[in-house]
């Protein structure tokens, strides 16, 4: 699943192309995908017209996992890719066969460049867990993200701390709670908790403020590191233009259990947590708190 540095870079590869285009049409293939944050008639012509059409692209935005589009009209898109989203820019030639697939919204936007034929802009997922989300003002999209945690990127040791004193869980069962913590997903938490020296199964309302330093400072570079790197692409995830991320070179820990740890050269234990593949090094991590999470 797409996680913050995906959508983060995603943001960033569409950003110079789409502000300032003017959205000329919306295709709607699956209907199902789409829904409209106010209650309002959902007619095609209202559903396309909550979608941007005949307005102008005038920032993009990411608060977590979501990737935001801001037009003229006032209104407001998210886009969540879910396990197998994307966005897909096409511009001088057609997408290639076997990306037109699995295309549920189409945009046609008129970018900004003058004398140039318009563009489309594809909304591709083939297992149907994203969704695109209309909203009448970026005051309602505010309001939507207010409903999230502070976004991780950015994240201060105060905000994790006061995050992670919320609940009794796992400390990486906290991590991935979206109304916690926005934009840390399972590769991410396995990474930053093996940087911070916290062994997952920590309860998290003890999480010490030392350890909340280490674990705020851990995700602040890590998230951003692999955006630069374009994300992380293990199977899907590809960015605006199809091209896939290279922030999987520096995984650590995910993925690799079994394998020696790159700081001791213990080897890395696999587990399961919340039905998630969990990877910690048991020499790096502390194991004491072991029991204690176990029996909670």
């Amino acid at each position: 699943m797409p996680e913050l540095p995906e959508v983060e870079h995603l943001r960033r590869s569409l950003d110079p192309w789409i502000v300032g285009a003017e959205i000329l049409s919306v295709l709607i293939r699956r209907r199902d995908v789409v829904h409209l944050a106010e209650q309002i008639g959902k007619t095609s012509r209202v559903v396309e017209e909550s979608l941007g059409r005949m307005s102008r692209i005038i920032a993009t935005h990411r608060h977590g996992k979501q990737l935001g589009i801001e037009c003229s009209s006032g209104r407001a898109i998210i886009v969540q890719l879910g396990m197998t989203g994307g966005v897909l820019l096409e511009r001088d030639a057609p997408l290639p066969l076997a990306l037109q697939t699995h295309c549920h919204v189409v945009w046609t936007i008129q970018p900004k460049a003058p004398a140039a034929q318009p563009w489309k802009l594809h909304f591709r997922d083939p297992r149907r867990f994203g969704r695109i989300t209309g909203h009448a003002s970026m005051e309602q999209l505010r309001a939507s993200w207010a409903q999230l945690g502070p976004d991780a990127i950015t994240i201060t040791t105060s905000a994790l701390l006061g995050a992670l004193e919320r609940t009794s869980r796992p400390v990486k069962s906290a991590l991935l709670d979206q109304a916690l913590i926005a934009g840390v997903g399972n590769i991410y938490a396995d990474e930053a908790l093996f940087f911070a020296k916290i062994h997952p199964l920590q309860v998290a309302h003890e999480v010490t403020r030392l350890q909340a330093a280490r674990l705020s400072q851990a995700l602040r570079s890590i998230l951003a590191r692999a955006a630069k790197r374009g994300g992380s692409t293990l199977r899907d995830y590809r960015d605006a233009f199809n091209r896939p991320g290279t922030a999987a070179q520096l995984h650590t820990v995910y993925g690799r259990a079994g394998q020696p740890c790159v700081c001791c050269g213990h080897l890395l234990i696999g587990t399961r947590l919340q039905d998630r593949a969990t990877v910690f090094c048991p020499s790096c991590q502390d194991l004491s708190t072991i029991p204690r999470a176990l029996q909670r």
